[in-house]
């Protein structure tokens, strides 16, 4: 088999979110089930600064808009096997950031329709049995191969399929911009891209793709039968059927192992877990908290998050006072809204002792919070998949999340009469569930043997690419041998 991914994001260079480890990780496992595996990506300025790439075709142009917008695709080995093929087009790509990290990207809808036009001419000369893009920014490539007609013929026996990671960003864009598709303005109808008087980029690819996945079944279902999840899409991803299918994206263990991470201070396993509570002591050094006695255990609570109501932050905010009561120390390396900034700033001078917040992102700083912190936080309010409580569950970090999305499919309540389990949950999403989850695991933590076979049981958890990828084979198999 053959497969064609097409993606806006590429680990490590090009990243502005998990996305970007998902595209760095699922092609190599792809090639280890032995798919002939190649990515598709914008040649942003730090991938063709790191990558040793060749021309793979020259004199390329695509007129848009009435632009005429040349560009060329090159092409780089990437690692485990993986063909990369770049569209370069200096105009487009040849930034400092992504979308827009460091400033504003007004054009973004054109860049992004050029691109996945491009991206189709790039997948021309791959010619796979499976083409599959992921998310708004590779919508148009999905869209063009069924609405182009000398493209439908291309690719007329590849199997198409579209992935969304975030139904809520959906690249809609003005009637004005429907030109820039270059596909027959008869497209542009309700049965197709037409949203509420816009152009929907990724309702087309959802309605063009001869299968549509998402990043976890929880969140399938979600998207699918909750029109407040689906942001409007809800029935046109019932609409598809058994063509809709959640698969839940996998952890790239190869970077997130405490027996091997070279960022944290010592590493540990499950047998030997001691060197844990010496990051935890090294990271409560560094960030100038005190150690608690032996006689009064307190838990760290860790969170590495964008700071962001979907992420759970405003109930967070919420019930901020109620969770330092209960004796905890609480590390936060998060950014985004401001407003929420300001907010737990401001509870960081109220909590001296007990809290502390790192604005940004830092790599390093993220498997250290892994690592030293006992317990991990993700109260979000919509998670589609989620990876870093896949990471705490492998350093034996106890997650305490809400049930939604991947969240609900990777985390089970600990049952302290049956010792089974490797969390906390809660449903409803207000303060005082949140408060209630991370009560029940204080009380675990603080009887000794309990905690200590919950965290065995968050070692044993596994969710490897491996087992990912080998569920992407079985579904694009089927695709193929469907009508």
């Amino acid at each position: 088999m053959r497969v064609a991914i097409v993606a806006a994001e590429l680990g490590p260079y090009a990243k502005a979110g998990g996305l970007a480890d998902v595209i760095g990780a699922l092609p190599q496992a792809l090639v280890r089930q032995g798919v002939e595996t190649s990515v598709i990506v914008p040649g942003y300025r730090a991938l063709i600064e790191n990558l040793s790439t060749t021309v793979a075709a020259d004199g390329l142009a695509i007129t848009t808009g009435g632009a005429r917008e040349p560009y060329r695709i090159l092409r780089a080995d990437g690692a485990g096997g993986v063909a990369i093929y770049l569209i370069e087009h200096a105009g487009f790509f040849d930034r400092a950031g992504i979308y827009g990290e460091r400033e504003a990207y007004p054009d973004n809808n054109r860049r992004y329709i050029f691109f996945g036009r491009a991206a189709a001419s790039a997948a021309e000369l791959i010619r796979p049995d499976v083409l599959h893009a992921h998310d708004w920014h590779a919508a148009t490539t999905t869209i063009a191969v069924r609405a182009d007609a000398r493209l439908r013929a291309s690719f007329a026996a590849t199997r198409s399929v579209f992935t969304i990671h975030n139904v809520a960003y959906q690249g809609v864009v003005a009637p004005a911009e429907f030109p820039l598709l270059g596909i027959d303005p008869s497209w542009f109808t309700v049965e197709y891209l037409e949203f509420w008087g816009s152009a929907n980029l990724m309702k087309g690819a959802i309605v063009m793709a001869d299968g549509v996945s998402t990043v976890s079944p929880t969140y399938a279902y979600e998207i699918a039968h909750d029109p407040t999840l689906g942001f409007g899409l809800d029935d046109v991803l019932r609409a598809k059927g058994d063509r809709f299918v959640g698969i839940l994206n996998g952890a790239e263990y190869g970077e997130w192992d405490p027996t091997r991470d070279r960022l944290i201070p010592k590493p540990y396993s499950p047998r030997d877990r001691a060197n844990k509570k010496l990051c935890l002591d090294v990271l409560r050094e560094n960030l100038k908290l005190p150690h608690p006695p032996k006689s009064q255990p307190m838990p760290m609570i860790g969170m590495v998050t964008r700071m962001t109501a979907q992420k759970g932050l405003d109930i967070l905010a919420e019930a901020l006072d109620a969770i330092m009561a209960l004796g905890v120390q609480l590390v936060m390396l998060s950014s985004g809204d401001p407003a929420l900034e300001r907010i737990f700033l401001d509870a960081e001078r109220r909590y001296p002792e007990s809290m502390r917040v790192m604005l940004g992102f830092d790599d390093a700083m993220a498997h250290r919070i892994q690592a030293a912190a006992n317990i991990f936080l993700m109260p979000s309010q919509f998670e589609p998949c989620g990876l870093t409580q896949m990471y705490a569950l492998k350093y034996g970090t106890v997650p305490v999340v809400r049930a939604t999305g991947g969240l609900r499919d990777t985390i089970t309540e600990f049952d302290p009469k049956t010792m089974a389990g490797n969390g906390f949950l809660f449903t409803p999403y207000t303060a005082e569930a949140l408060t209630g989850a991370l009560e029940r695991a204080i009380a675990v933590y603080r009887r000794p043997n309990q905690w200590s076979r919950l965290m065995g049981n968050c070692f044993k958890s596994e969710f490897s690419w491996d087992r990912a990828a080998g569920e992407y084979v079985e579904w694009f198999e089927r695709l193929r041998g469907s009508g």
